[in-house]
């Protein structure tokens, strides 16, 4: 499986003709089936951590990895997760083979090589002519999913998440809302530039 892994520029051609040797370049140490296992912490999508992405710094390298060597665990509970131990638990908990994830489960997912990557089977990410990856990033595809999802659930899901949106904006000030109970509708005005945005009150009792 493809995967990214992000190395300072100056170490990148030693890496790509060298490999990735894992007791030298292990960020995690993960309990997996049991065992305390040392892993790279790579990425599915170069652009899931864009301040390294857009950093002269660094350099992207694409790794070809066996699937067999490779767990998914969630990179958002890992980071929330560094106070507080609930949420540390969390992640441990989320991390299962490669070959069971299914894309979008997780807000950010990581993928936990554990095992050294040998030269030939990494190279510099070359933004321009590389092979696409399938999704703008992993953040979106997983808010997608939950957003689709819950259309599927509730019809008027759209309006529920525009309703609640706009009622905290109001709740700030930041806008005004005119509320009709009776016909369950509401109308909120941008003061600003003198917009207005018709929403149904959705019924949250069915949810």
């Amino acid at each position: 499986m493809e995967v990214y892994y992000y190395v300072p520029a100056s170490e990148a051609s030693y890496a790509v003709e060298c490999g990735l040797k894992l007791s030298r370049w292990h960020d995690r140490e993960v309990v997996i089936g049991g065992a305390v296992k040392k892993c790279l912490a790579a990425l599915l999508n170069p652009k899931d951590d864009m301040d390294k992405y857009k950093s002269p710094d660094l350099k992207c390298l694409k790794l070809e990895v066996s699937a067999n060597y490779c767990y998914i665990a969630d990179r958002y509970l890992y980071e929330l997760g560094k106070d507080n131990p609930l949420l540390a638990d969390m992640y441990t908990t989320t991390i299962r083979p490669a070959s069971g994830y299914i894309f979008g489960s997780f807000r950010l997912p990581e993928c936990l090589v554990a095992s050294t990557v040998i030269g030939g089977y990494i190279k510099v990410l070359d933004r321009r002519i590389d092979s696409p990856v399938l999704f703008e990033n992993s953040e979106e595809l997983y808010l997608n999913n939950i957003i689709e999802t819950r259309k599927e659930m509730h019809n008027d899901f759209g309006d529920a998440m525009l309703y609640y949106f706009f009622c905290r904006l109001a709740e700030s000030g930041k806008i005004d809302k005119i509320e009709d109970a009776k016909r369950r509708a509401a109308v909120f005005l941008d003061r600003r530039d003198g917009k207005y945005f018709t929403v149904k009150v959705p019924d949250i009792e069915k949810y």
